[in-house]
């Protein structure tokens, strides 16, 4: 099996460990999900179980569910939840070392090429995500990924869309802290609650916070697009592998009423007066 990790024309161990890295496009943070390099399936997907293993220096182990859509192969379910859990977002840098029986070593480094802290846990705990019996794409076995085969777009039209949007709402400058967020399907679809990046937390005011039953923090902000204000909450959580924003508890009507949809980018100004307020700066997705 050494002979199996040899590359072409390499006079290197015939033992090394293949790499592979991503770069964080818009799509993936979108959509929840990271399509794996055609070259590195058509080379090792007949190795490939239909769940993966992602392993962070700390010693932290992900299960994460692989799926064949899309002329591809994508870490889907548990994807999100890796993500989130260590900050991952555009622009941040990826590298995927393959020990083998769908065993991936993970390096994380942000945007500025820096790689991050991991925090480690008291025990170390493999992440479990519950199957989704619907989904009638997941990979039984990955083994009609032979050299030469596996096609399609890894980024469809729409991506670029959403990838020229991003590229103006950065633009946008202001002497105010300002937050990015593009909009996801589950924001959008009436479950009252969307992300906010977690960094939002430094700017916050220290008092104003209530607790409820979650153990979350609560702070009742107002989001405001030219003279009219939505009120809506933030909820802060805190656990172990670091804090979480949510916005809530008015956040549906603020969709509907300015019609967002999936790839819309929202830039969150903030603005201390009279209490929190978000001057919202929409950018519209075109395609």
């Amino acid at each position: 099996m050494a002979s199996q990790w040899r590359r072409d024309n390499d006079d290197g161990p015939a033992d090394r460990s293949p790499h592979f890295f991503k770069i964080i496009l818009p799509n993936a943070v979108q959509e929840g999900k990271l399509r794996i390099l055609d070259k590195f399936v058509q080379k090792f997907g007949v190795d490939l179980s239909d769940m993966a293993f992602l392993t962070i220096p700390n010693g932290r182990k992900w299960k994460v569910k692989l799926t064949q859509h899309a002329g591809g192969v994508w870490f889907q379910n548990g994807w999100s939840e890796f993500a989130s859990s260590h900050g991952v977002a555009v622009g941040h840098l990826l590298v995927f070392k393959y020990e083998g029986n769908s065993q991936f070593h993970v390096l994380i480094f942000d945007a500025t090429a820096t790689e991050i802290d991991y925090t480690l846990d008291d025990e170390l705990q493999v992440h479990r995500i519950e199957d989704d019996e619907s989904d009638d794409s997941s990979v039984e076995i990955i083994k009609h990924f032979y050299r030469g085969e596996g096609s399609g777009s890894a980024h469809p039209k729409k991506d670029g869309g959403v990838a020229k949007n991003l590229v103006i709402a950065n633009a946008f400058t202001s002497e105010n802290p300002l937050f990015t967020v593009i909009m996801r399907p589950s924001y959008v679809n009436g479950k009252d609650r969307a992300s906010l990046p977690q960094d939002i937390i430094n700017y916050l005011p220290r008092d104003g916070f209530t607790k409820d039953y979650t153990k979350a923090s609560i702070l009742p902000v107002k989001l405001q697009i030219v003279d009219r204000l939505w009120p809506v909450k933030l909820y802060i959580y805190e656990r172990r592998g670091g804090s979480s924003c949510v916005v809530s508890a008015g956040w549906t009507a603020f969709v509907r009423e300015n019609s967002l949809q999936v790839g819309d980018v929202c830039v969150f100004e903030l603005i201390m007066r009279d209490g929190v307020l978000f001057n919202v700066h929409i950018f519209k997705c075109q395609d």
